[in-house]
């Protein structure tokens, strides 16, 4: 059994067991009786009016409107500076101290995702406010007493070594209740916006409730883009979301683990995804280096699925393409031409096989081809081709006209299929080695 001090009043409780008190003084005396005595003309009220006046301005000056919050300040306050008062005359030892009202300001503090330095700033002025109101009581009672210097002293330091050993142990027990609630209510909150971003990405979930909308803490109604991160574990993405949402000046992001080494990230922003922004978006997945595919920019609710489909097409495109030399991050308006034609890979090797002939085959000379195709097709000119590939203009022509002859025909006859089956060719050896995204 334990004390429990709720309200100032002492009651039992059962089988509550708290850090014990550290003994970091190595002084058994108790407090003087006189000092003590101290206790009965102690104004707790009027400490507990500045401690809750300093604490709403310094260490919580966003909730200093909140009436709801005020009430349980003022009560966990209040039991606080009632119980060291207890300690302090000796109704009560240390190690029996169980502040039921402090501990449960201390989850609702957990609740409100109150940050915990925010916490513990309150709680050292708390007792700092404390110790300097119980100081100035024994000076006057030492002034008004003439009491001997050295007694005096021996009165101060004990008097000082009981609030010090009085906030540490409340203090203990305080940040292990913030904590386990805090985490306790970060892995329920986390599983129940998890399972709403699957609902609403099954179109199951309809419009969300006021509730629904405070755990998911995203606006839907936002322009979304979604970044899928298909390396990236949703730990280390909820890190780097901090550094993209940042990076674009975006109001709302969202992590949803897809397995348990890939992540989307959901950025929304109110106004138009300009291509500045994208720009500065790959910038920061450039240098973190992850490869990532991004949908384009969608409004709403449907613009949130949407999104996340385009860039799981995109990640088919990006990881059959993943070779040297090719992007690590691919966005979906710049793959749409893959993306379409890949829907039948089979449909898609024909026509390449068709288009490219000779020049589709697995051999050094026939990829040194297409990629000369490619560049002339890319910068229009054997020239700007050559200084691409670093290559002398007349090996230009000559590997053009070779394709030529390969081909049967000359290469603006059918410009346009030609190009098309260059860029497939890079990705029909890699698609079908590429897995599904998992459903949502």
């Amino acid at each position: 059994m334990s004390l429990t001090i709720d309200n100032g009043h002492a009651t039992e409780s059962d089988d509550v067991r708290m850090p014990a008190p550290l003994d970091l003084w190595h002084d058994d005396r108790p407090l003087p009786p006189w000092v003590q005595a101290l206790a009965n003309d102690f104004d707790v009220e009027d400490l507990v009016e500045v401690i809750i006046g300093r604490c709403l301005s310094i260490a919580f000056p966003n909730q200093a409107h909140d009436d709801e919050f005020r009430e349980y300040l003022t009560a966990s306050t209040s039991a606080n500076a009632r119980c060291l008062r207890s300690v302090i005359a000796g109704e009560i030892a240390l190690e029996d101290v169980y502040l039921e009202t402090v501990l449960s300001f201390a989850k609702v503090q957990a609740q409100l995702r109150i940050p915990q330095k925010s916490m513990q700033r309150s709680y050292r002025i708390s007792f700092f406010t404390m110790w300097e109101a119980w100081s100035g009581h024994l000076r006057k009672a030492i002034k008004d007493g003439d009491v001997d210097r050295d007694e005096a002293a021996m009165a101060q330091q004990l008097l000082t070594q009981t609030i010090l050993g009085y906030q540490d142990f409340v203090a203990s027990q305080v940040a292990e209740t913030y904590t386990r609630d805090y985490e306790a209510l970060n892995r329920s909150r986390a599983h129940m916006r998890r399972s709403l971003v699957k609902d609403i990405l099954r179109d199951e979930n309809g419009v969300l409730s006021g509730s629904d909308s405070a755990i998911l803490s995203y606006d839907l109604t936002s322009r979304h883009i979604a970044v899928l991160l298909p390396t990236v574990a949703e730990g280390a993405a909820t890190q780097l979301a901090v550094g993209l949402r940042n990076a674009v000046s975006c109001q709302h992001s969202l992590v949803y683990p897809l397995t348990l080494s890939s992540t989307v990230v959901w950025l929304g922003r109110i106004g138009e995804w300009k291509r500045a922004v994208l720009d500065a978006l790959d910038g920061v997945l450039t240098e973190a280096g992850v490869p990532a595919a991004v949908g384009g920019a969608q409004p709403g609710i449907d613009g949130f699925r949407t999104t996340l489909a385009e860039a799981m097409d995109a990640e088919r495109i990006r990881a059959a393409w993943d070779r040297p030399g090719a992007p690590s991050v691919v966005h979906h308006g710049d793959v749409g031409l893959e993306i379409l034609l890949m829907r039948d890979p089979e449909q898609a090797r024909q026509f390449v096989e068709r288009e490219l002939g000779p020049l589709a085959g697995d051999t050094v000379e026939a990829a040194r081809l297409r990629e000369t195709l490619e560049a002339s097709f890319r910068f229009g000119s054997h020239v700007a081709a050559a200084e691409h590939l670093q290559l002398h203009e007349h090996t230009v022509r000559n590997r053009l006209h070779k394709a030529e002859e390969l081909l049967g025909h000359t290469l603006n006859e059918r410009r346009t299929e030609l190009q098309v089956a260059a860029r497939l060719i890079r990705l029909l050896s890699g698609i079908e080695q590429v897995p599904a995204m998992p459903p949502s």
